[in-house]
């Protein structure tokens, strides 16, 4: 199975930057109160494997990164429609966790290239140890699994995989196609990260390249507030290392984002549970930075949503507080 080893997140010297948000730099009685962490740490920086892309594709070996993502970006519509076209389970026991799965492909009068497909399916199960020391994700052998565990099933692009996570072990090499589009043979690799719960999130941000969406999802309860995203304006800043989205977001947005997420505390918990919605929040986003830490995903636009996120609901939990 694979796995991602333990590692400690550093402050300093960390790409892509802080989100410079001039209210970033509050102190927050609330986060102090509580322990939480006023910004998300930033762990050391590292690039993808230029030979792991090659394994997948060796027309790509000597393409910058920046243009892989780019195009992966640009590809991400059809790679939604590809896995839309194919029957995979949710999830499986551990103890019937096949080697390979077969994918039926339903039949489509706009069929995407070959390429768009999923090439193997991961099998999420957890490396949990602390909250504070993400830990890397690694490949699991199947007999270690606990029989009676189930495990999320998450069909990936491996060159996907690749081009944005400089931490994960190569995956094993697919299965060639038989040039048949009734059904694919997708291998099915256990992979433990720290917080299979948030893992959706980080699959579906690679896939998609969405800030606004991903923002949504970290916010849910002020996701029609969100704005969204030109369509143009995805594949053009993947890989960027520019903030193309998240920079629309000035203070006094963010504190208007801050007072709705604290009214829809409010309103759903009351003033006893407000606090307890919001710590809800805070756990969704710090998972969600423990896998970012331990893949080695350094996307410029998701560090950006994960930094407004963090600092949305922070101050939303110093509103509360002032109103209890």
């Amino acid at each position: 199975m694979f796995q991602v080893a333990s590692r400690p997140a550093h402050h300093h010297g960390a790409v892509p930057e802080p989100l410079n948000l001039s209210m970033s730099h509050y102190q927050s009685p609330v986060a102090q109160k509580l322990n939480i962490p006023r910004r998300l740490a930033r762990p050391t920086f590292s690039e993808p494997s230029r030979d792991s892309i090659a394994r997948i594709d060796p027309a790509l070996a000597s393409v910058p990164l920046e243009y892989i993502r780019k195009m992966l970006a640009g590809n991400a519509n059809q790679m939604i429609t590809a896995l839309s076209l194919l029957t995979i389970p949710s999830s499986l026991p551990c103890a019937h966790l096949p080697p390979t799965l077969d994918a039926p492909v339903r039949p489509s009068s706009q069929m995407p290239d070959l390429s768009s497909f999923p090439t193997h399916v991961l099998a999420i199960l957890s490396s949990r140890s602390s909250s504070a020391t993400p830990t890397v994700a690694s490949f699991t052998d199947k007999a270690s699994l606990p029989a009676s565990a189930t495990m999320p099933l998450y069909p990936v692009s491996a060159l996907v995989l690749a081009a944005h996570c400089s931490l994960l072990p190569p995956l094993p090499q697919g299965l060639p196609s038989n040039g048949r589009r009734a059904a694919l043979t997708l291998p099915v690799i256990p992979l433990t990260v720290p917080s299979p719960e948030t893992f959706a999130l980080l699959h579906a941000y690679l896939h998609t390249m969405r800030p606004d969406t991903l923002l949504a999802s970290l916010l849910p309860g002020i996701a029609s507030s969100i704005p969204q995203l030109p369509a143009a304006s995805t594949s053009s800043s993947a890989g960027s290392g520019k903030l193309v989205y998240v920079a629309q977001f000035s203070s006094e947005r963010l504190l208007r984002l801050a007072h709705a997420l604290a009214g829809a505390a409010f309103q759903r918990g009351g003033p006893q549970g407000a606090m307890g919605g919001l710590m809800a929040h805070v756990k969704l986003i710090n998972g969600l930075w423990q896998n970012v830490c331990a893949l080695g995903v350094f996307d410029a636009e998701l560090w950006g949503v994960m930094d407004l996120a963090w600092e949305v609901v922070l101050a939303a939990m110093t509103q509360v507080a002032e109103n209890r």
